[in-house]
């Protein structure tokens, strides 16, 4: 039986919002951090992390996702949020 572990302390959308502006700064894209915290964020999180990415930097996220992620990663219309 698989079990599911809950962060005990809940994640600021404010600190996801910049450790994915610090993936996405310089060459390439460090894929491992997007992954890392889209992954394990739910719907209303990843919209809360939109916002607040909106906010912070006055640049919407999807199109961020969809210029550094290619491939199997690359954001599709609807993308992660």
């Amino acid at each position: 039986m698989a079990t599911i572990t809950v962060s005990p302390v809940p994640v600021s959308p404010r600190d996801d919002a910049i450790q994915l502006y610090k993936a996405f700064k310089g060459l390439g894209c460090d894929t491992a951090t997007v992954i890392g915290i889209l992954a394990h964020r739910d719907a209303t999180q990843r919209a809360y992390i939109r916002q607040e990415y909106q906010t912070m930097y006055d640049q919407d996220i999807l199109k961020r996702l969809a210029s550094e992620l290619s491939g199997h990663l690359q954001v599709q219309n609807r993308g992660p949020f």
